[in-house]
Order: structure tokens, then C-alpha cells, then sequence
């Protein structure tokens, strides 16, 4: 099976420490590879069918809330977000995930459809003590804890481009991007860093 090269590959070269004020890394920026999102459709009159079908392999009923993402498995395997009325997206599973499959099994055509994905969004991370900061000059939304809390997210754009923003720890955010703009996304990130100190992490580094 061929993998598809990251939107990001030409972006690998330097991962040293950099930042205008000189100190320790205040920020680490990167992309985080072998990501599995999947989005479920839910055609009209067929959401009954849908909650039904995914609850034994998601462990819980698909979420209410268009703000906070759902945690599932015994581990948090998974994060389901509502992304608007009649769609979810499902993230996590591990590298070698069958979720995809599972999904479709438990999905009558006649009523969802499950779409992979992974090669059609970028998934950027900001992290560290700047982090809400520098989100903070980007992004038009509340990022106040009390407002975006961890597992909040929102549908917002990063210099006119849209995408997904999920809050995953205190310090830690990531923003979905189209792969088609991932590079122009990552350029402006970068350029939204200067101020501070900040770490090029590659993804053969990150946890």
C-alpha cells in the first residue's frame, strides 16, 4: 500500500531551538504523523441506526456538545467530535487501527457513511507555555480556560484558512488544517513565533 508523503516534508530540515528573545524553548511546534481521523455521516432519519450501530466498538453514545470532545475507551482511545448537526469525526485508534472497518460493518449504507481522513488533513502542534498565547494573535476564539477547556474544540481559521482546533492538555493544542494548506498554515505559525523562543519538533521525536 502506498503512504502518502507529509505536506510537510520540505519543512524537516531545521528542528533547533530558535526565538527572538534568546531563552529556553517557550514553544514547540510540529506535525504529528500516522494520525487516524475518521468522519461518520448521518443521513436524515437515520440517527438512531448510527448511535446504535457505533456504540459497542466507540464505548460511548455519540457526543451532544459541538464544543467539548467525547473521551472513550479504557485508555482514552478515542475522541469523537460533533462537527456540526449531522456529522462526527472520530480521532485515535493507534497506528495499525481497524476502526475504519469496524465502523463501516456496523454502518447500513442506507443510513451513514464512514470517510477516512488521514490523508486529507495535516494535524499541527503547538505546545508549551506560549502556547494559548500565540494561538491567541491567530485565531478568533475565546482560548480563556474557563471558555476552551482541554478536549474543547472549534472550527476556526488560521490566517483565512479554515480548520479544526482541539485543546488536548494544559499547554498543548492541535489544529487540523487541509493538507492542501498545511504548508501556507505551518509558514504562518512559524512567523507567529518570532517573538518567542520556540522548538521545530519533528515527528519522529514527539511522544
Amino acid at each position: 500500500m502506498l503512504k502518502s508523503r507529509s505536506a510537510l516534508e520540505s519543512y524537516r530540515v531545521n528542528a533547533d531551538v530558535d526565538g527572538a528573545d534568546g531563552r529556553g524553548a517557550a514553544l514547540r511546534l510540529g506535525e504529528i504523523t500516522h494520525t487516524h481521523l475518521i468522519q461518520l455521516g448521518v443521513y436524515p432519519g437515520g440517527a438512531a441506526r448510527v448511535a446504535a450501530g457505533v456504540l459497542p466498538i466507540l464505548g460511548e453514545p455519540l457526543p451532544d456538545s459541538s464544543v467539548c470532545a467525547a473521551v472513550t475507551g479504557d485508555q482514552g482511545d478515542y475522541l469523537i467530535m460533533r462537527i456540526a448537526l449531522d456529522q462526527y469525526w472520530v480521532l485515535g485508534g493507534g497506528e495499525d487501527s481497524v476502526l475504519e472497518e469496524r465502523l463501516r460493518s456496523a454502518i447500513p449504507t442506507d443510513v451513514g457513511c464512514v470517510t477516512s481522513l488521514d490523508g486529507a488533513r495535516t494535524r499541527l502542534l503547538v505546545e508549551g507555555q506560549a502556547a494559548r498565547a500565540l494561538l491567541g494573535r491567530l485565531v478568533a476564539i475565546d482560548l480563556d480556560p474557563n471558555v476552551f477547556p482541554v478536549n474543547g474544540f472549534a472550527q476556526t481559521g488560521i490566517h483565512h484558512v479554515g480548520g479544526l482546533l482541539l485543546r488536548v492538555s494544559e499547554d498543548r493544542y492541535e489544529f487540523f488544517a487541509l493538507r492542501t494548506y498545511a504548508a501556507s498554515t505551518w509558514e504562518v505559525l512559524l512567523d507567529a513565533a518570532r517573538p518567542f523562543s520556540y522548538e521545530i519538533v519533528l515527528p519522529e521525536r514527539m511522544r
